[in-house]
């Protein structure tokens, strides 16, 4: 049995495959099979797949698309390693991914999925990184997708056991979706380490679809009312809108704001889900933040928000609007 099962979703992806195959195919840990997985791509994909005569690779084609979310079950169903490892068809993994990332969980038995950082090439090059401790990764799921998808790396089956599997109807947030319901039962982490390229180009489905803001709401608002029943499901809506990033706080509903934060805190300490301190912490942070955006973002300074953050925040809002006059003049 191999120690790795790497599954590669390939749709319509045949300009970057090749690179991708021989990304994996040049890891220094060769002990893995990779399963392509076709969807029913109509470009030259599953040709140049089919030009890798190495054994360790498995082309499968879907006879009609069956979405990404049912074709990675597909791959899950067929792998036989010991882990289960992410790659997609249009990105490059670094030599040294699999090694790294098998032996941190060879090291951390009670770690169930890692993920490692990732930088973008083609038209960004922004760096990813994601949170190390399992305890903030449970914090972060409130807010968005904690784990980057194609760097992860994880316990066949831990996973298999809670039958943790892709639903199709959370696409194209499918991967968000089912860390959210591992977290009950996995620990994971991230790698602080760039062991990924993530190709940025204009043909990325879930990036293009309009689908996805909807769906990472409903997502944020099973997992809190979830992760904290005592809060109940209307509220727990309420604060998954008022944790998304478009959020935009206002002097007249701060306080409703500081509130809500404080009956997430109450709630957590009946339903112990999360650990208290760096909650509370994370959640101050967060209000903070939208106060620091709503005051820099206004013309006039209201001393009411100013009073809501700190010393070194307020010292850094002053500078950011006498630089915004000096540009003015």
């Amino acid at each position: 049995m191999p120690l790795i099962s790497v599954l590669m979703p390939v749709y319509n992806v045949e300009m970057y495959l090749a690179e991708a195959i021989e990304s994996i195919l040049n890891q220094t840990l060769g002990d893995f099979e990779l399963i392509i997985l076709d969807d029913g791509s109509t470009d030259g994909s599953g040709n140049v797949a089919k030009t890798f005569t190495d054994k360790r690779i498995i082309y499968h084609c879907n006879e009609v698309n069956q979405g990404l979310a049912n074709n990675l079950n597909v791959g899950l169903k067929m792998a036989r390693g010991k882990y289960i490892a992410r790659m997609d068809g249009d990105d490059i993994s670094l030599p040294e991914r699999f090694q790294t990332q098998i032996d941190f969980l060879e090291a951390h038995p009670d770690i169930d999925l890692c993920s490692c950082a990732l930088q973008m090439f083609g038209t960004e090059n922004t760096v990813w990184v994601r949170e190390a401790d399992p305890e903030a990764v449970k914090i972060t799921m409130m807010f968005y997708s904690p784990v980057l998808h194609a760097t992860s790396v994880w316990r066949r089956e831990s996973f298999e056991k809670h039958n943790l599997y892709y639903d199709q109807n959370a696409f194209p947030a499918e991967d968000y979706e089912l860390w959210s319901r591992a977290v009950f039962h996995c620990k994971l982490v991230n790698i602080p380490q760039v062991l990924y390229r993530y190709r940025i180009h204009g043909i990325q489905v879930t990036k293009m679809d309009e689908r996805r803001d909807e769906k990472c709401r409903q997502i944020r608002i099973n997992y809190i009312s979830r992760a904290l029943p005592t809060l109940g499901q209307q509220k727990s809506e309420i604060i998954a809108d008022m944790l998304s990033a478009d959020f935009q706080i206002t002097i007249n509903i701060y306080r409703y704001f500081k509130a809500v934060i404080n009956d997430m805190i109450s709630a957590n300490g009946v339903d112990n889900f999360f650990d208290s301190g760096l909650l509370k912490c994370t959640l101050i942070k967060q209000y903070q933040s939208k106060v620091i955006n709503f005051l820099r973002e206004n013309n006039s300074i209201n001393v009411v928000l100013i009073k809501e953050i700190r010393i070194k925040q307020i010292i850094k809002l002053f500078l950011y609007k006498l630089r915004g006059l000096s540009a003015k003049k």
